[in-house]
């Protein structure tokens, strides 16, 4: 009588009896469900693909393709399973209103509306719609009969059909062999004993071995690796999928090593089984540029076989070559000579190879010292780079006599320029004012010469400390050219003396097209110096160049004599 009054709880049991009879006796449940027309529901791109749904789909497809489409039911299978990109973009375009009629929906689709077969197939392949665009044939939307017999071919080798798109990538034209020739050239490879497993293995690596006669570096490279007691399984095992190979430059590798070892077949076997990217990494092209440069810094056979030894057997190949080059231009940057450059390397090659130092002009900051003294430090003991690595914290390298007399002049001389000693504004000069003490002093004395009042100097360089990280030849050569062959008054450096940071080079092109602009009156005379060169190069035509109509024509000309 309750349940009777209350028709809301009278519901809600029925709905809790129901579920329960479902759970007992699933054909029920089966029954209730194909009874009623589960909607289907869309999102904006189209279909919401569930994973019902999506088996839906992969069943006409395969209906699709096998029956009315008659391919082999192994291809039909591959291209509905592995191509749920290609079913996601076929679900957008079907029209439907339930579930039930995603099969019906997809064949009458298809049959108006015929599919472009390569697409399924490339992707089911293993490829991306990105990679398998390209190679979609302009007009035609059929797989042929020939592709389809050497993709048998291919997979009764052993090759995985998930693998089969980089072949059509990288040698398309096997999928154009007349009947038989694909299973000539594999058997022609099983005739050097090459396994069926192994073939597969190799065919997928690199599919080019298939196009032209049989590939007899790859022969000779089996050939030579088995002398030693290295099998297929071994190099099956060391093959990557990922990248292709070059049996010829695997060869020259493996030659390479077989020299260095000096035909001792022990020695090989053990370097090559340690240290498989010798020959595999980039096809060995990294081995033979590691020994190449090596030979060139005077390493003996043996001094290369014990590097090959000691490198580290999980580092690429290729990361050792380039902290090697990054340490040998360390060593040029800090000047360094030939003949201890050769030193270092015939030394220690083996660990620099596993280290990559920090760019050179970081190191000299944190360093705190000249390229002389990091130079003479290294020739000492090499082993203190190894202290400077990326991700290392440098500490600078002790004073020395020579620094702490230099830094006492340097202190002078800021000193003698006015600064408080031990003032913030002394410290930031100390850092404005690069160079040492002595020819921070012999520069100031250059300026001095030219009959500068030292006062005048003084506010000269404080104004404009960059003045004096220049040379004293090419300091002295700006003031000549200013003064003497221009003309201008020693009160225009004293005024403007951040003109003597600018290079020769532009301040002669400056004031040779000042000059001619001058001559045909698109000038002022007394156009300041400060004007001319600190504008940039487009201020400056823009503002001057301009003024003549052949202005840009002359400016050209002047950079072009400069360049003679």
């Amino acid at each position: 009588m309750t349940l009777v009054r209350n028709p809301s709880r009278f519901t809600s049991l029925l709905k809790r009896v129901s579920q329960q009879l479902s759970v007992e006796n699933p054909s029920r449940s089966f029954a209730a469900t194909t009874s009623e027309k589960s909607s289907v529901r869309r999102t904006r791109n189209g279909i919401r693909v569930t994973p019902t749904i999506r088996k839906m789909a992969e069943e006409a497809m395969l209906d699709y393709f096998y029956s009315t489409r008659s391919l082999q039911y192994m291809v039909a299978e591959s291209m509905s399973k592995n191509s749920p990109i290609f079913i996601e973009n076929l679900l957008k375009k079907v029209n439907c209103v339930s579930a039930s009629d995603i099969n019906q929906s997809i064949t009458k689709h298809l049959r108006f509306h015929p599919v472009n077969e390569f697409e399924p197939f490339l992707e089911s392949s293993g490829l991306k719609p990105n990679e398998y665009t390209h190679l979609i044939p302009s007009g035609e939307i059929f797989l042929n009969e020939l592709l389809l017999e050497n993709h048998h071919v291919l997979c009764y080798c052993g090759v995985d059909p998930k693998k089969i798109g980089k072949i059509f990538e990288e040698a398309r034209d096997v999928f154009g062999y007349e009947t038989g020739v694909l299973a000539s050239k594999i058997k022609a490879y099983e005739d050097f004993g090459f396994s069926r497993l192994f073939l597969s293995k190799l065919i997928a690596c690199c599919p080019r071995i298939l196009l032209g006669d049989t590939d007899m570096e790859l022969v000779k490279v089996m050939e030579m690796l088995g002398t030693i007691g290295v099998d297929s399984d071994w190099v099956m095992k060391n093959l990557s999928e990922e990248v292709s190979y070059d049996w010829s430059s695997v060869h020259r590798a493996l030659t390479l090593l077989r020299g260095i070892c000096n035909d001792d077949e022990n020695e090989l076997d053990v370097l090559i089984k340690n240290r498989p990217r010798l020959i595999f990494e980039n096809s060995g092209k990294w081995t033979l540029v590691l020994a190449g440069f090596e030979t060139k810094l005077g390493a003996s056979r043996r001094e290369l076989y014990s590097l090959f030894q000691r490198l580290p057997q999980m580092q690429q190949v290729e990361r050792c070559v380039s902290n090697l080059r990054r340490c040998f231009l360390f060593l040029r940057e800090i000047e360094m000579d030939d003949g201890g450059i050769r030193e270092v390397f015939r030394s220690h090659s083996w660990w620099i190879g596993s280290c990559t130092l920090k760019k050179t002009s970081s190191l000299l900051v944190n360093l705190k010292a000249y390229k002389t003294r990091v130079c003479k430090v290294v020739r000492e003991n090499p082993e203190e780079m190894m202290k400077w690595t990326m991700g290392s914290k440098v500490q600078p390298l002790p004073a020395t006599e020579v620094y702490l007399d230099s830094k006492a002049m340097k202190t002078q001389f800021l000193l003698d320029l006015g600064y408080e000693e031990d003032s913030e504004e002394m410290e930031r000069a100390g850092k404005s004012f690069r160079g040492r003490g002595s020819e921070l002093r012999e520069r100031f004395n250059v300026l001095l010469s030219f009959g500068l009042d030292e006062e005048d100097v003084k506010e000269m360089v404080k104004a404009s400390p960059n003045v004096l990280t220049q040379a004293s030849d090419v300091l002295e050569t700006k003031v000549k050219y200013l003064v003497e062959e221009l003309g201008y008054p020693l009160s225009t450096l004293v005024a403007f003396p951040s003109c003597l940071k600018f290079t020769l080079e532009r301040m002669k092109l400056r004031f040779a097209m000042f000059a001619w602009l001058k001559a045909r009156g698109k000038a002022d005379p007394k156009l300041a110096v400060s004007t001319l060169l600190a504008c940039s190069d487009k201020d400056f035509a823009r503002y001057f160049v301009s003024r003549h109509p052949d202005g840009p024509k002359h400016l050209e000309d002047l950079k072009k004599k400069q360049l003679l």
